[in-house]
């Protein structure tokens, strides 16, 4: 029989919140801190300790060879002074005094450290002695394992001979105070780190209250209320900034929002007109007996509705398939003037039909790269608007010019046609907008469904273009498209 082992979670030393992340980082930061601060102040201790002991010790030296004087060749302390502070000194001095020949051996011993058990090994003095010049400082350690620091100096006696003078002092006070502060820093340490991850938790939770904040807000929000916003601080700083962020895209999405809603309540509308009036034109007709002209009459006006729709249903496909970015224009080298020039002949039928002129003005070659057929399809929305909206009598002017010194291609369409309002002029590029319903019907008493111009930005937009329009009521409307030249970025 297989035994089941049981498989434990992996475990993981790093929480798993925010929160606990930050304070985990915190307390190990502050800790190293800490750690370093101490070490740092430790070494610095020691310095000031050991540099304030080697003054001190210079110094003696200093006052103590003042009173050395040789005797039969030998060394000799005296201490006659009339000082009685400056005598107990040297006395005090003279304590821990020693020297030393150059065959290590103690010319004068120090009866403090012998009390002391020190004991000095004879090839240890004798190194120091043949150093040229002997270290300043020496640390040396007796049989109680306690160190005692000397300082060095060299004494020329008569007859060229070397004699060590050592002036020391006990470090045991010094060893002490490192060793309190030692046990100090340990026993601090747990109590600090502690205190440094509440503190850290507590830091962490107020740092993070807005983003607490925004994610509840941000929980409640909703396409019913996409007019909510994030709570900000006033303050300049990265939370604020996110906030920012996340409401100025709340912001587009209750656009898109909106957008949409718009859209399909423009495309229900759209679309129920046309279909009642074929639904009530069709049951008039059978209900009535009609005779057969009058029922031609009506599938022939329903043919005129199904063609609209069907215009309509492939612009909403262009648009779509635009929005979605799934439709890439095929660019190719072409004459911006030959294209426009055979457009203008197709649209002179229908403009002579209904009584209106139609002039094209072309320059030289204007050479460009575009998708011929969105190309196509722009202009001809641009000359059937002009077209469908100026009145018998009138005349449609389609100018190509080029730019050489802007790098752009022109395409001007100008009409004298009943023109649009200031107020319905900067909406015309949106979806289904319509203007007063003198513009939203034509000459002929077509009805516009309010998605050419926006198939005609959207073409222009694409080839890295623009078009800009100018119009005034009664006087007609001019359109131009911006394309850039070939080889022109």
């Amino acid at each position: 029989m297989i035994a089941r082992i049981k498989s434990w979670p992996p475990f993981s030393w790093r929480p798993s919140s925010t929160r606990g992340q930050l304070t985990f980082q915190y307390t190990v930061v502050f800790s190293l801190i800490l750690v370093l601060a101490a070490s740092l102040l430790y070494l610095t201790l020691n310095w000031i300790l050991f540099w304030n002991i080697d003054n001190e010790l210079q110094d003696e030296a200093a006052l103590v060879k003042q009173y050395i004087s040789f005797d039969g060749g030998k060394p000799v302390l005296r201490s006659h002074t009339e000082d009685a502070d400056e005598s107990y000194d040297l006395n005090t001095i003279f304590n821990v005094s020693q020297i030393f020949n150059t065959e290590g051996i103690p010319v004068k011993p120090s009866p403090e450290l012998t009390a002391f058990g020190y004991s000095f090994e004879p090839k240890q003095l004798k190194g120091l002695m043949a150093m040229q010049p002997p270290p300043t400082f020496t640390t040396m350690g007796g049989r109680r394992d306690e160190e005692v620091r000397f300082v060095n100096t060299i004494l020329m006696g008569p007859n060229g001979h070397r004699y060590l003078l050592q002036i020391g002092t006990r470090l045991k006070p010094i060893n002490d105070a490192q060793d309190t502060f030692l046990w100090v820093m340990l026993m601090l340490l747990p109590v600090t780190v502690v205190l440094s991850a509440v503190g850290g938790s507590v830091m962490a939770k107020r740092t993070l209250r807005p983003v607490t904040d925004m994610t509840h807000a941000a929980q409640t929000i909703s396409a019913s209320n996409l007019n909510q916003r994030l709570p900000t601080r006033g303050r300049p700083d990265e939370l604020d900034e996110l906030a920012e962020t996340f409401n100025a895209m709340i912001a587009r999405l209750q656009q898109s929002f909106d957008k949409m809603n718009e859209f399909a309540a423009n495309v229900s509308h759209e679309l129920r007109t046309p279909l009642q009036a074929m639904q009530g034109e069709t049951e008039l007709a059978l209900l009535a007996g009609a005779p057969l002209a009058e029922c031609r009459r009506v599938l022939e006006s329903n043919l005129e509705e199904i063609d609209r729709l069907n215009r309509m249903i492939r612009n909403l496909l262009v648009l779509a398939q635009a929005d979605a970015g799934e439709m890439r224009p095929r660019m190719e080298a072409m004459d911006l003037n030959e294209l426009v020039r055979d457009l203008v002949e197709q649209m002179r039928v229908v403009a002579q039909s209904r009584g209106v002129e139609l002039r094209v003005s072309t320059a030289a070659p204007v050479p460009i790269r575009a998708d011929s057929l969105r190309l196509r399809q722009m202009t001809l929305n641009l000359i059937d608007n002009a077209v469908k909206y100026t009145p018998a009598g009138g005349h449609i002017e389609v100018r190509v010019e080029r730019h050489p010194g802007l790098g752009q291609a022109q395409v001007l369409v100008r009409d004298t046609g009943i023109g649009i309002s200031a107020e319905d002029l900067p909406y015309i590029f949106d979806r289904f907008y319509r203007a007063d319903k003198s513009r939203t019907r034509g000459s002929a008493g077509e009805e516009g469904c309010g998605l050419g111009l926006p198939i005609v930005k959207w073409v222009a937009e694409t080839h890295g273009g623009s078009v800009e329009v100018s119009s005034l009521p009664g006087q007609g409307s001019s359109f131009i498209v911006h394309l850039p030249l070939a080889g022109v970025a």
